[in-house]
């Protein structure tokens, strides 16, 4: 049981409270707390946003509270199910910090969409990884759960995922990613280390996002498309956008089939 030294001085509600009530045009606006679907993806790219949006026929959600910051939140319908969809700010620490008020206002199935950097030669730009648990390498993370604790994702959505990508007939791989929030303190010792327990690939919020979602009790899966490269010669970008585009839009569909599915 927590004690009562451990509870936070100021919960996701609040927030979303004060900040609701300042974007209400009127008191009615504001009679019942801002309320989304339980089915959400999350991404952080304005092109996956923007893809999926047009999917599900997405309609702006006018009380989320960074709509006016270049971060919205819309919701849509795919196969007859709603669903939200919200472009959130890249890094552990904000992501967490937006996932926390998203499940704050109603969702507890997520689905991430991202992308990484490969750490393994097999790997190549445009592939895509279904995570199965991220290695904690933010400082988000342990403030939410103890440092033996790992970080995995749902089965039962992970399990989706891969179902509906093998009827899209898609190549993918399963494993896990390594999650830093210090960009530019990938050194070669880590890579080396990280890339000898076979870890797939790098990001900077899947474990931040994971342990929120195991702290609060909500289910969350998540699919990446390698953007990327890092290798002990260097970091690479992407030299081939067009692939990267197509099997984007492969796991946004096949992502919208599982959300809708669970």
């Amino acid at each position: 049981m927590k004690s009562n030294q451990d509870r936070s001085i100021c919960e996701p509600k609040d927030r979303i409270s004060s900040l609701t009530f300042r974007k209400a045009e009127n008191m009615d606006a504001i009679s019942t707390f801002p309320r989304i679907p339980e089915r959400i993806i999350i991404t952080y790219q304005r092109d996956i946003y923007e893809t999926a949006k047009r999917l599900i026929g997405g309609e702006l959600f006018d009380l989320w509270m960074y709509n006016d910051c270049g971060r919205p939140f819309c919701i849509g319908q795919y196969n007859d199910v709603s669903l939200g969809l919200g472009l959130f700010w890249i890094g552990a620490s904000a992501a967490a910090m937006t996932l926390e008020e998203a499940i704050a206002c109603g969702a507890n199935k997520v689905f991430e969409i991202g992308r990484s950097g490969s750490l393994q030669p097999f790997l190549q730009q445009g592939d895509i990884i279904v995570v199965t648990e991220a290695i904690r390498d933010e400082g988000t993370s342990y403030h939410y759960l103890r440092r033996d604790v790992r970080v995995e994702s749902s089965q039962k959505l992970e399990g989706k995922l891969i179902e509906t990508l093998k009827g899209a007939k898609v190549k993918f791989f399963v494993g896990s990613v390594w999650s830093t929030d210090g960009l530019y303190r990938e050194t070669i010792s880590k890579f080396r280390k990280f890339r000898k327990k076979g870890i797939l690939a790098v990001d900077m919020e899947t474990s931040a996002i994971f342990a929120v979602s195991k702290y609060r009790g909500i289910e969350i899966a998540s699919g990446q498309v390698i953007s990327d490269t890092l290798s002990e010669t260097g970091w690479s970008q992407s030299t081939d956008r067009r692939l990267i585009e197509e099997n984007t839009k492969i796991l946004i569909i096949s992502t919208l089939e599982a959300v809708s599915q669970i």
